[in-house]
């Protein structure tokens, strides 16, 4: 175990097999290339994407499960095989939150840009979904009463 410094958790501790490698780093961060993923205490459906080296850079990440029933991302030809994996079910699935300050009820997540992770590889990777109804900025709390 080590312990990594996080900005929002403070002090944690992570096992060497909870680093997860970026190959490409993720979009806007290129050369940010080592991530953990880390859970609040309690029931919180967001989790932590956290970058290992640096502790002022972390993502709100969301299973789109939890409040879009039929999220299927539209990857490119050799997205999976960055993966090492030859289907999408064999990664965990997020996206990224958007959670503006004075108005979290407008929080937003990115269709278009899923995180996918396959633990077993210790492999992380952004990718882009090519679906017409994948946009940046979807309101979560639209989703989940629509």
């Amino acid at each position: 175990m080590s312990v990594l410094t996080t900005k929002a958790m403070g002090q944690v501790e992570i096992a060497p097999e909870d680093i997860l490698t970026f190959p490409e780093g993720l979009f806007g961060f290129p050369d940010v290339r080592e991530f953990t993923v880390l859970a609040e205490k309690g029931d919180s459906p967001f989790l932590w994407l956290q970058c290992v080296n640096d502790p002022e850079l972390a993502f709100v990440i969301i299973d789109p499960a939890l409040f879009i029933s039929d999220y299927t991302p539209q990857l490119a030809p050799g997205d999976l095989e960055l993966l090492q994996t030859k289907q999408i079910d064999d990664c965990d699935m997020y996206v990224i939150v958007t959670i503006p300050e004075k108005h979290p009820e407008k929080m937003t997540a990115n269709l278009q840009g899923p995180i996918l992770l396959n633990k077993s590889k210790q492999i992380g990777r952004q990718v882009i979904s090519h679906h017409s109804k994948h946009f940046v900025r979807v309101q979560i709390l639209q989703q989940v009463e629509g």
